[in-house]
């Protein structure tokens, strides 16, 4: 992991942003289901930069992929629980399924995509895992915030003092 947490406290900068979701956190994605219960599910992801969005790839018959149809907001939460300044990212916003139910062996994006977050998370045996299961359905979903909440270092925000 090549993520270290400075000594400065409070936001992250865009650069800090950047190379923190680099890493290969777990994030924990919470959706709506249909009798509006919160539901948290741990997911693999993609930060693009550029586009200040955050990808997913899914399970065609995922219970959140199916609240995500339903009912688009969506907060996501990444966070280093390694280290004692707890880094963490908070994004609340919108989700949409730009691609799928496709299975990634028919659909060149999603099949590099599933690729990229097989090696990211599992390391140089992770592709072999992911194409097992190619001939699956899956879909690609796309997060944007409408806020961002970033967060880094061993002491209280101010407001909590």
């Amino acid at each position: 992991m090549a993520w270290m947490p400075n000594e400065r406290i409070g936001p992250l900068t865009d650069e800090e942003l950047t190379r923190f979701l680099q890493e290969p956190w777990n994030a924990r994605l919470a959706t709506v289901g249909p009798d509006s219960v919160p539901y948290v599910t741990p997911v693999w992801y993609e930060f693009d930069p550029e586009a200040r969005a955050v990808l997913v790839v899914g399970r065609q018959r995922a219970e959140w992929v199916a609240h995500i149809a339903a009912n688009p907001a969506v907060a996501l939460h990444m966070a280093d629980d390694e280290h004692a300044e707890h880094t963490r990212v908070l994004v609340q916003g919108r989700a949409a399924i730009i691609e799928g139910p496709v299975a990634p062996d028919s659909s060149p994006r999603i099949g590099e995509l599933t690729r990229r977050l097989s090696l990211r998370y599992l390391g140089p045996d992770g592709p072999a895992y992911a194409e097992r299961t190619f001939d699956r359905p899956r879909v690609l979903v796309r997060i944007t915030g409408d806020r961002w909440r970033t967060w880094s270092g061993r002491e209280w925000h101010p407001r909590y003092r």
